[in-house]
């Protein structure tokens, strides 16, 4: 890590903060929750926390990977969140004018062309705004750490694992942050140190894993459907604890059809695909754990494309661009992640509930002041 970050965090951890002493979150209430805002020291503490990861991501991508923060749109056509048959993933519309269109709830879909014009490496920082039901481990806007690159899924896997031991390294640097805002202080310094210098993360197929929780009595906590199969974020929570995993895990190759159409179909196997999501174990048995970041390969065949929105039972005509786009002449694989910010902070501080981790949580059916 660049030595100028370094001291740039430490200047923050030792200047931004007022006493040292533990301050848990306070009870949300939608009403009153600006007098937190502007009260509170748990959140002028957790604002400067914040403000620093964005520092490291921002460090890590343009610094250490030459990788460009492209400021993408806000609104679109074509969302990312149909999951497959039966998710509960849904995309939030608005009218513009006199078209109906979406809130961007991923950036995946700006940054492609942008790799076929010169470019390897992007990023971006932004807000995703998705319209399920909200819960501990969901808002409806929710901040986002994306990146797409070209290569494949090896390659952005490898990304990733660089991506979070710098984040966790820096972190480190938060001293006083962490005391503050950490239900267990100790026990967060331990794991983020080890996270940061961590040799190998382990590896496991969902096909192993779903036979796993089987055969630990277990196969309540995997959702069985006509299409194909996925594990709850418990299920996630259950195998970790059975495979006694202490830090992260790759979890790999999922049911075709209940992932997004986009992902690339495994070549040794058309019923599973190229992609991995990271599951962080919990630091405390009641504090937040699973899935935090997602990685794939894309899609880089028009046929296979077609062939898995058909499966899936969506409408072609939102995506026809993508389609085309496997057609361009420069077209070469691409494979990109999301990190989603408040479940990384939550998982790191040992905080049960994503929504104490934003200053302004947005819950649909619940109305908050501002």
């Amino acid at each position: 890590m660049p030595d100028d970050i370094v001291k740039y965090i430490r200047r923050i951890d030792s200047t931004k903060i007022g006493d040292r002493v533990n301050c848990l979150p306070p009870f949300f209430s939608p009403e009153t929750h600006y007098l937190d805002v502007a009260d509170s020291m748990y959140y002028s503490t957790l604002i400067s926390f914040r403000h620093v990861i964005k520092v490291l991501c921002d460090s890590f991508m343009s610094k250490k990977i030459g990788a460009y923060n492209v400021d993408l749109f806000m609104f679109t056509n074509s969302v990312s969140s149909p999951m497959g048959p039966g998710s509960d993933s849904e995309a939030i519309q608005i009218k513009f004018g006199n078209y109906t269109t979406n809130l961007v709830d991923s950036s995946q879909f700006g940054f492609e062309p942008l790799l076929l014009n010169g470019l390897e490496k992007v990023y971006c920082y932004l807000p995703s705004m998705r319209g399920e039901e909200p819960d501990k481990r969901h808002l409806n806007q929710f901040y986002h750490c994306e990146a797409e690159l070209l290569g494949n899924l090896d390659d952005v896997m490898n990304l990733v694992e660089d991506f979070v031991q710098y984040i966790s390294a820096g972190l480190l640097e938060m001293d006083n942050h962490l005391f503050i805002l950490s239900t267990d202080y100790e026990k967060t310094k331990s794991i983020l140190k080890t996270l940061a210098n961590l040799k190998r993360f382990q590896k496991i197929k969902f096909d192993d894993a779903c036979k796993i929780l089987e055969d630990n009595d277990a196969d309540k906590l995997i959702n069985y459907t006509k299409h194909g199969r996925d594990i709850s974020s418990a299920g996630e929570r259950e195998l970790m604890k059975i495979m006694n995993a202490r830090m992260p895990i790759w979890l790999t190759h999922f049911d075709r059809d209940r992932v997004p159409f986009y992902q690339k179909p495994d070549p040794d196997n058309k019923s599973k695909v190229l992609n991995a999501d990271m599951l962080f174990p919990p630091i405390k048995e009641s504090s937040f754990g699973g899935e935090i970041i997602g990685a794939g390969q894309r899609q880089d065949l028009a046929e296979e494309i077609i062939e898995s929105i058909d499966r899936q039972g969506l409408d072609k005509k939102p995506y026809q661009w993508y389609i085309d786009l496997r057609n361009h002449p420069r077209y070469t694989t691409t494979s990109g992640f999301g990190m989603g910010i408040e479940r990384y902070i939550a998982w790191s501080l040992g905080i049960d509930d994503i929504k104490m981790v934003i200053p302004y949580p947005r819950l649909k059916n619940v109305k908050t002041n501002p």
